[in-house]
C-alpha cells in the first residue's frame, strides 16, 4: 500500500480484507475507491481497486440471476388471512407446537418430545378483540439453514413473507436463529437506514439533509459514482454513520421485520392473556370500530389499519366517496373527551370507536 494513502483509505481497506462476504468486500472496496489518493503515482492503485470492483459485481451479478433462474413455485407456502401473519420460528424441541396450540387455543400441531416433528407450516388464528391475527408454525431451522440445509431456504422465504416473527427457545438457540436469518438478509427490530437515492435525468449528485451525515458528503458522492448512481438524487432523512448504511439502504433485497423473542418455558395460561397482546402490537396495526349515529357498535367486525392511520385514511378504506365528503367525525376513545368531534387528519389509536356522519 503506498505510504501517502489517507486514513480513510487504510480504514477502508482493512475492512475489506476482513469481510466475509462478497457484499461486503464490494462495500470496502467502493469506500477505498472513494477515499483513493487523486495523484498520478496512485494510478496503478485506483485501477486494481476497480478491477476488483468489477470482479465482484459480475460474481454477484451471476449468482443473482443464478438463483433467479433456479426459482420456481415454492413448495411450502400459506396463504396470509386475518390482520397479520406472524411467524414461529425456532431450533428443533423448542415448544413451537405447543405455543401454537397454546395461543391459537386447540391442538392444531402435534407436540412432541423429539425434535423435526413439524415437516410442513401449521397454521391457525387467534381471536383477538374481533379480528383474526394468523399465526403459522415453521419446520425448524439449524445451523446452516440459510446456505440450504434442512429446506431452510423454501422455511426462509415464509419468514421473509411474513409480517412479524416470534424466535423461541433459551437464548444460546435464539442467537442461531437470528445469525441465519441476518445471513439471509432478514434484519431483526431494525428499520431501514434513512436515505433515499433515486436515479435521476439530470447531470449530477443531489443531495437534501446532507446535516445528517456523519462522514464527508464527498466520500457518499465518490460511493454513489461508483455504484451506478452518478445522475441521482439523494434524500437524507436521519442520521447516517457510514457508507455501510448507504449500501443497506439500496439492497432491496434485504427486509426488515418486527420480532419477539421468547422462552416457551416462562410462558404461562395467565400470561397468554397479555402475549396476545403483545403479539398484536407485534404486526404494527390498529383496530378501529365503526358505529352509525344512534346506534351501538358493532365489536364483532373492527377494521384494520396500519398503525399512524388518520380518520382520513379510515374513510378511504370505509368507500372512497366518504374520503371526499369527509369533514369530520365523532371519536371515542383516545379523544380528550367521549364522543368528541375530529377532523380528518386526527390519528387514530387502537379501539377508537368512530362515527361516520357523511
Amino acid at each position: 500500500m503506498p505510504s501517502n494513502v489517507s486514513l480513510e483509505f487504510a480504514a477502508a481497506q482493512k475492512k475489506f480484507y476482513a469481510a466475509e462476504t462478497d457484499e461486503d468486500k464490494l462495500v470496502a472496496l467502493q469506500e477505498m475507491k472513494s477515499t483513493a489518493p487523486g495523484h498520478k503515482g496512485a494510478e496503478n492503485l485506483r485501477a486494481e481497486v476497480n478491477r476488483k470492483i468489477s470482479t465482484l459485481k459480475s460474481k454477484l451479478e451471476r449468482a443473482k440471476t443464478s438463483t433467479s433462474k433456479k426459482g420456481s413455485a415454492p413448495t411450502m407456502y400459506v396463504k396470509k388471512d386475518g390482520v397479520g401473519q406472524v411467524v414461529i420460528v425456532g431450533l428443533p424441541n423448542t415448544g413451537k407446537s405447543w405455543l401454537l396450540n397454546k395461543l391459537v387455543g386447540k391442538e392444531i400441531a402435534e407436540v412432541t418430545d423429539y425434535g423435526f416433528a413439524t415437516y410442513k407450516p401449521e397454521p391457525g388464528m387467534i381471536h383477538y378483540e374481533g379480528a383474526l391475527i394468523q399465526m403459522v408454525e415453521l419446520p425448524a431451522l439449524i445451523e446452516g439453514s440459510s446456505k440450504g440445509k434442512s429446506n431452510g431456504r423454501e422455511i426462509i422465504s415464509l419468514i421473509r413473507n411474513a409480517d412479524a416473527i416470534i424466535i423461541v427457545g433459551k437464548s444460546d438457540d435464539q442467537k442461531i436463529i437470528v445469525k441465519e436469518l441476518e445471513d439471509s438478509k432478514i434484519y431483526l427490530n431494525k428499520t431501514k437506514p434513512p436515505i433515499k437515492v433515486k436515479v435521476s435525468s439530470f447531470r449530477g449528485i443531489q443531495i437534501s439533509g446532507k446535516e445528517y451525515l456523519n462522514f464527508p458528503k464527498d466520500q457518499l458522492i465518490g460511493y454513489l459514482k461508483s455504484s451506478s448512481y452518478a445522475n441521482s438524487n439523494v434524500i437524507v432523512s436521519g442520521p447516517i454513520k457510514s457508507l455501510g448504511e448507504v449500501s443497506e439502504a439500496l439492497d432491496n433485497s434485504i427486509v426488515y421485520k418486527p420480532t419477539m423473542f421468547l422462552n416457551t418455558r416462562t410462558v404461562t395460561d395467565h400470561s397468554l392473556i397479555d402475549l396476545r397482546d403483545q403479539i398484536f402490537l407485534l404486526i404494527g396495526k390498529i383496530l378501529v370500530y365503526t358505529k352509525k349515529p344512534g346506534k351501538e357498535v358493532e365489536l364483532k367486525e373492527p377494521m384494520s389499519l396500519p398503525k399512524g392511520s388518520t380518520l382520513f385514511d379510515l374513510a378511504t378504506h370505509l368507500h372512497k366517496d366518504f374520503a371526499k365528503k369527509l369533514k369530520n367525525a365523532k371519536v371515542w376513545g383516545s379523544t380528550k373527551f367521549p364522543g368528541q368531534r375530529v377532523g380528518p387528519e386526527y390519528e387514530l389509536h387502537n379501539k377508537d370507536v368512530v362515527e361516520i356522519n357523511i
